[in-house]
């Protein structure tokens, strides 16, 4: 597994803010209980479209059985993400406790989003390429790899300042782990929307692909994705990201400091960033800053790169930003907008194994 070393320097922010993953807990005597949960509400025009999804959250429970720090653990439809974390976050529980005292622990849901019966279709789903007969062996399957931790692209920020559309083809290779274990371009409209393109790749999981006798499988995944700043693509322009692109074109987009919020901006969910696969077989360390706008509902938008030691790692920076949700800001009683820079650093620990050489995506 790869590990990454990330930190937070948010420079509009307080030092007091941290967004690194809770250090290792001890183990209760008992775990935390829940004592009140609230359903998910289901999007309306997923239930109307027949769309089905399942969201595992990973999340702290403290001492007074509220929750922090909850994190994205796997997700097959992100657009299920937001319902799932508001849901969880309006759940009580009594605390974990150890020789009978409350203490924080670790706890793990998993969040399914069905309809009746046997209703409903998964968002992705993988067919054999048409020229099936020309894949090698060793990329053969009977069962196809199944997602199970997806995200969606995140729109290059000059781009969609520019108003440009787009279109990008990814082939890549998915391990018998489930892992992306290479991928490449095959078609990119510009080189920004391609990079955009496999830094998300990078973060899918899958079930790995069977054989008909059951032993893992090597598969080759094409995906593509269509940019349009309408958000009509298959790259999501919120509508707060359209206003505030908006406000900024005007230079009307009035944001607040940090020292002038009601309350420092506390994290709710922040997923960490994925290593790019291109840069794997070389392995060396890297960082990027990424700035980014807070809006009013604590929404993460716009993630822009500021700088990067390598352009792979500022898209994976920016991927992983651009999913990130806070405690809505406030500035005397009011929604604001807050406008930040994060700095992330990648370290890989353990590369994943290269794919068989006739992979030629």
């Amino acid at each position: 597994m790869k590990t990454l070393l990330w930190s937070v320097l948010l420079a509009a922010l307080p030092a007091a803010f941290a967004a690194e993953p809770a250090k290792d807990l001890p183990k209760p005597d008992t775990p935390p209980r829940v004592l009140k949960q609230e359903p998910p509400v289901y999007p309306y025009s997923l239930r109307a479209a027949g769309v089905t999804g399942n969201v595992t959250l990973d999340f702290i429970v403290d001492s007074d059985g509220n929750i922090a720090e909850v994190h994205v653990a796997r997700s097959n439809n992100p657009f299920f993400e937001r319902p799932a974390i508001d849901s969880l976050m309006k759940w009580k529980f009594e605390p974990a406790k150890k020789a009978g005292r409350p203490v924080k622990a670790r706890a793990r849901i998993d969040v399914s989003f069905r309809l009746g019966g046997n209703e409903g279709q998964d968002l992705w789903r993988i067919t054999p390429p048409r020229d099936w007969g020309k894949v090698p062996e060793a990329y053969r399957w009977d069962v196809p790899p199944e997602p199970v931790n997806t995200l969606m692209a995140a729109y290059p920020f000059e781009a969609l300042r520019a108003g440009r559309d787009g279109k990008v083809t990814v082939s890549c290779v998915i391990d018998r782990d489930g892992r992306v274990a290479a991928a490449k371009i095959r078609e990119a409209t510009t080189p920004e929307f391609g990079a955009a393109v496999l830094a998300m790749i990078d973060g899918w999981r899958f079930k790995p692909a069977h054989k008909a006798d059951g032993s893992t499988s090597y598969a080759i995944v094409s995906v593509t994705r269509e940019f349009a700043p309408d958000g009509r693509g298959d790259v999501p322009v919120s509508t707060s990201a359209q206003e505030l692109l908006d406000r900024l074109e005007r230079n009307k987009l009035e944001c607040a400091k940090a020292p002038e919020l009601d309350a420092p901006l506390k994290p709710v969910s922040i997923r960490p960033p994925v290593y790019p696969s291109a840069l794997r077989e070389a392995g060396q360390d890297g960082e990027a800053t990424i700035e980014f706008y807070v809006d009013r509902e604590g929404d993460a938008q716009l993630p822009r790169i500021v700088s990067a030691s390598a352009p792979e790692f500022g898209y994976a920076a920016a991927q992983a930003v651009a999913t990130w949700r806070f405690t809505a800001p406030k500035k005397g009683g009011k929604p604001a907008v807050v406008r930040v820079q994060q700095a992330v650093k990648f370290h890989l620990k353990e590369p994943i194994k290269p794919p068989p050489a006739e992979f030629v995506p």
